[in-house]
């Protein structure tokens, strides 16, 4: 028996999720009058939902039910409405129950971005199974250790991806688990010696899918970037899933019917994947583009009339580097908003965006294994530099100490997050899901901070701050700084040993064309504006920094430069 405290929490929630519905719905321009058939459709998907069809599956179903000819996804020459695109599911759901998956089997994705990866997640969301998002840069012996730490039975990939594939199934075989038989790995666009993905459609029927018990659900399993360390599954079950979150980040933001919306980011990494969930919600069409190049975007913006993206801050950065003159060749009026994430985003970096694009640019902070968390509107990250906005519904946090003890208000703690959308753990590693979680609440080891009006801001990683003289020293403030010199482009700043401080600070720089800043002038610029000790020791002009596909700085790997110089000169 709930007690009256819970059933107020409830109740409160509920109204939240209702306003938020209400919102998203007037947003949407869900206002014209729905047909006595689209009615029909609409009940049938209610009825259809108790049967299994539940999820991104019930939302492809329901649109393909009152618009089939609505257009869904934009894969280069491939163009599918939602009325096509749920007769590929239904037809992979029969593949993939030939193959033998069903409720809580596991199928790798090791693909480019595509219509196939959309495919997948849906047919696996009817069968009950799980998708685990493999990336498409890992070489085989990263992939072999995923299928095997995964316990994946069955692999779909890019057919060029193939001898990849075949080097990591004979990896997988020296392991400790049976190996994924040859005639469970699908190529999409096909490989010799490998059963074709469009082979495996053409055996299933288009008008419905296979029924299973226990399907409706399914889940994820996404390996974390690694920056710090082999990487970690985080798993999440739909069926334990909160919509609180989701309906609240959605309803901040003008996500409407008419949205053509370019996905450009990793559709392997949680967040792609969550936006084009969110797209297809209100009735959207995806356009899917394999690899990111700068001018490319702008030409797709111009052709396809893109209407919003989602990036990481280094891709932005990228497009703004190309000038004035280059952004003007494109039309890009369609534009009506620009989603960054999975990396901090520097202050600098946000003005240029809106300079260049207006002031449509969103900024929100997440991770795979907590979902999303905040959100910060257009103009507040620069009139508030630094910040990830405020939280979303449904979010509870605590900023901790060393000790594990909550910090005041203002002042710099780890950390944690509690939701509906947290992870379940990391596969198969107790230890690390333990390190991670501390009563209900998870932490990816972000330090950040909350202002008086609620504001929250990024400090730094836990890994990434460094120690000097026994002060904490956070280079992500540095960073900020550098990036506002007008010679800069990017700037990186590691913790090195020092035999005297401990560790010093070692600044990587990459130059914006046609400028030669000299390291005195960088460092007087950072001591102009910050404490004499957050001046870096030395500067390192670099053409680029080494990133994860997702935008973060393998700042592991600067280190090792410097320390491997060091020992060079020793």
């Amino acid at each position: 028996m709930m007690d009256l405290k819970q059933r107020l929490a409830r109740f409160q929630q509920a109204a939240r999720m209702a306003r938020s519905g209400a919102r998203i719905f007037k947003n949407a321009g869900f206002v014209e009058k729905l047909s006595a058939r689209q009615l029909v459709a609409i009940a049938k998907t209610a009825r259809d939902a108790r049967r299994g069809i539940k999820g991104g599956a019930a939302i492809i179903h329901l649109h393909a039910l009152t618009d089939p000819l609505r257009p869904a996804l934009v894969d280069g020459d491939v163009r599918l409405s939602y009325g096509e695109l749920e007769e590929r599911v239904n037809r992979l759901t029969h593949g993939l129950r030939a193959l033998g998956m069903g409720p809580g089997e596991r199928v790798a994705a090791f693909l480019y971005n595509g219509h196939e990866y959309l495919e997948l997640a849906a047919a696996l969301q009817l069968l009950g199974g799980a998708s685990v998002n493999v990336g498409y840069r890992l070489k085989a012996g990263e992939v072999a250790y995923i299928l095997e730490n995964s316990g994946a039975r069955a692999m779909l990939f890019h057919g060029d991806l193939a001898p990849v594939v075949e080097e990591a199934l004979t990896l997988v075989k020296s392991g400790n688990i049976a190996p994924i038989a040859r005639d469970r790995c699908i190529a999409a666009g096909g490989a010799p010696g490998f059963r074709s993905y469009e082979e495996l459609l053409a055996g299933g029927h288009a008008s419905g899918p296979a029924r299973v018990d226990g399907g409706g659900y399914g889940g994820v399993m996404i390996y974390t970037s690694g920056t710090t360390g082999r990487a970690k599954g985080a798993t999440r079950d739909f069926r334990r899933m909160g919509m609180e979150p989701v309906l609240d980040f959605i309803s901040r933001f003008p996500l409407r019917r008419d949205e053509r919306h370019l996905v450009v980011c990793p559709l392997y990494h949680s967040m792609a994947s969550a936006f084009v969930t969110m797209i297809s919600m209100v009735g959207g069409c995806n356009v899917v583009v394999r690899h990111f190049d700068p001018e490319l975007i702008l030409r797709l913006i111009e052709k396809e009339r893109i209407t919003s993206t989602t990036v990481v801050p280094t891709m932005m950065a990228r497009i703004v580097a190309l000038g004035p003159e280059v952004l003007r060749k494109y039309d890009t009026s369609s534009l009506r908003w620009i989603m960054s994430g999975a990396a901090p985003l520097p202050t600098e970096l946000a003005r240029r965006i809106e300079d260049a694009f207006g002031p449509i640019l969103y900024n929100f902070y997440g991770a795979t294994e907590t979902g999303l968390v905040t959100i910060a509107l257009p103009g507040e990250h620069t009139a508030r530099p630094g910040t990830i906005g405020r939280l979303i519904n449904g979010n509870d946090v605590r900023f901790l100490d060393g000790d594990g003890r909550e910090v005041p208000p203002g002042q710099v703690g780890e950390l944690y997050v509690r939701n509906s959308m947290l992870m379940d753990g990391y596969h198969a590693n107790q230890k690390a899901t333990a390190d991670a979680t501390k009563d209900g609440f998870i932490s990816v080891g972000d330090l950040a901070y909350r202002d008086a009006d609620g504001y929250l801001y990024l400090a730094d990683r836990k890994t990434d701050m460094v120690i000097s003289g026994g002060v904490n020293i956070y280079p992500w403030e540095i960073e900020q700084r550098l990036h506002e010199h007008p010679g800069v482009q990017e700037a990186a700043v590691v913790g090195v040993p020092d035999p005297e401080w401990g560790e010093s600070l070692t600044a990587f720089v990459v130059l914006r064309a046609g400028q030669s800043p000299s390291p005195e002038e960088l460092g007087q610029w950072v001591k102009d504006a910050l404490a004499d000790y957050k001046r870096p020791r030395a500067f390192v002009f670099v053409e680029a920094l080494p990133r994860t596909p997702t935008g973060k700085v393998l700042k592991r790997e600067l280190k090792q430069r410097v320390t491997a110089g060091q020992q060079a000169s020793a």
